[in-house]
């Protein structure tokens, strides 16, 4: 009989949950450069089979750690359908049954099929946003680049985001869907949620709208980036008024970001608003950076799904 355990795991256990699968999301599987970093605040799980790691699990604890999120799961190959994730998750339950602060879990995918426990009035769809994604190299696109910062672009820092995500009337402006998104993580507008997505992977630009003697942010794009097998993976979300003028500007700055890798392969995908972002700018601008729109990303909407655990 074969000898299954359940058991947390951690930074040192990289090399064996990467063995468990190398084949995911197309060449653009985000665990093998973020797994160190979620290891420092979120909780890793695995599965063995005979001391062979064939299941792993990591969760995040976000909103004042009201809110659990599932970051990754993986199943080794020949082990699908045999049982395995139902019981880790049976195993994580137990871990987090005296969880008293515990009050909701999100979910977020790109399968709409997936939208059944909604329709059963199980769970709430908390928001949905438009995918598109582009691919390009950046021996073409860093010619086409200007090549001094635009002034009307500034960068966040953590004390910035602290703050508006401190301000109603800012978070009711750019968040209308009540929450921000990074790396397909919706985090309710706390403030404290910046520890979670302000990291090294992180950059934030901010355009400013100056209105009278007031100043507000006008646009924010928030970018997630690493490498992946396949090259570069820059993820980016769009918040506030989209002009032209001023997203031409903000991708300029991601795309010169990317050039800063060692990579040449950029995978460049974008959520945004469909009804509040206008899909003719962000198409004209990747087209004026040299970037190619693609269709072999695997979703072309996100959605955020709800369930309270209380």
């Amino acid at each position: 009989m074969d000898l299954i355990e359940c058991r947390q795991v951690n930074i040192e256990d990289y090399d064996d949950v990467m063995d468990i699968r190398d084949d995911v999301y197309d060449g653009l599987d985000y665990l093998p450069a973020l797994y160190r970093s979620m290891m420092t605040n979120h909780v890793g799980y695995a599965l063995t089979v005979n001391k062979t790691m064939v299941a792993f699990r990591c969760d995040a604890f976000i909103d004042d750690g009201e809110t659990m999120l599932t970051r990754a799961l993986r199943v080794r190959k020949g082990y699908e359908g045999r049982g395995m994730v139902n019981r880790l998750g049976d195993f994580i339950s137990q871990e987090i049954a005296g969880n008293l602060r515990l009050k909701r879990k999100v979910f977020t995918f790109g399968n709409k099929t997936l939208l059944k426990k909604v329709e059963q009035g199980k769970a709430t769809l908390v928001l949905q946003k438009a995918i598109l994604f582009y691919q390009g190299l950046v021996s073409k696109v860093a010619p086409s680049l200007p090549t001094v910062t635009n002034t009307q672009i500034r960068i966040l820092n953590k004390a910035d985001m602290q703050k508006l995500l401190s301000s109603k009337t800012d978070t009711d402006r750019l968040f209308p869907q009540g929450r921000i998104i990074a790396d397909w993580v919706p985090y309710r507008l706390l403030a404290t949620n910046v520890d979670y997505f302000f990291n090294d992977f992180c950059l934030i630009l901010g355009s400013d709208c100056k209105n009278g003697e007031s100043v507000r942010l006008e646009l924010m794009t928030l970018a997630v980036s690493y490498t992946v097998p396949n090259g570069i993976r820059y993820n980016i979300e769009i918040y506030g008024s989209l002009t032209e003028q001023l997203f031409s500007c903000h991708m300029a700055e991601h795309l010169r970001k990317c050039s800063t890798f060692e990579h040449e392969n950029i995978n460049f995908v974008i959520h945004y608003e469909q009804g509040r972002h206008d899909l003719d700018i962000i198409t004209k601008t990747m087209q004026q950076f040299g970037m190619t729109a693609s269709d072999k990303f695997h979703s072309t909407i996100m959605y955020a799904v709800e369930e309270l655990t209380i």
